[in-house]
């Protein structure tokens, strides 16, 4: 599979199972100790935070699995923590919901932009 610039050798990719399952009680470290093995294999990091805009839960991982991609959310972020991570609510993302994902944060991020861009013009008139 091509994924990031990487041609993935898809049985290299950890399993949805494997993962929910080591993620059960999980923190910030477990999930980072995930990454960690990917960067290890891999050569780079293929796990990307989604900072949600508006749903239940504050945020969420994208992480390639061998059936796919995963959502693994978070419901808060500790001091000493970090993310605190929501086993039983890991999904495995079919193309409506990357793509839904997809246009919700494109959305946000030109609005952010627009609006930095009034935030600037604004500041240079003070």
């Amino acid at each position: 599979m091509k994924y990031m610039g990487l041609d993935i050798d898809r049985s290299k990719l950890m399993t949805m199972e494997y993962v929910i399952d080591y993620l059960q009680d999980a923190t910030y470290s477990e999930m980072s100790d995930l990454r960690d093995r990917y960067m290890e294999e891999f050569g780079q990091d293929l796990v990307w935070n989604y900072q949600d805009c508006g749903d239940f839960f504050p945020g969420f991982y994208i992480m390639p699995v061998q059936e796919g991609f995963l959502a693994i959310p978070y419901n808060s972020v500790e001091a000493d923590e970090f993310e605190q991570i929501i086993a039983d609510g890991i999904d495995l993302l079919s193309v409506k919901k990357l793509q839904f994902r997809l246009d919700r944060y494109r959305d946000y991020a030109m609005g952010l932009m627009s609006a930095m861009e009034d935030m600037i013009a604004c500041t240079e008139k003070m």
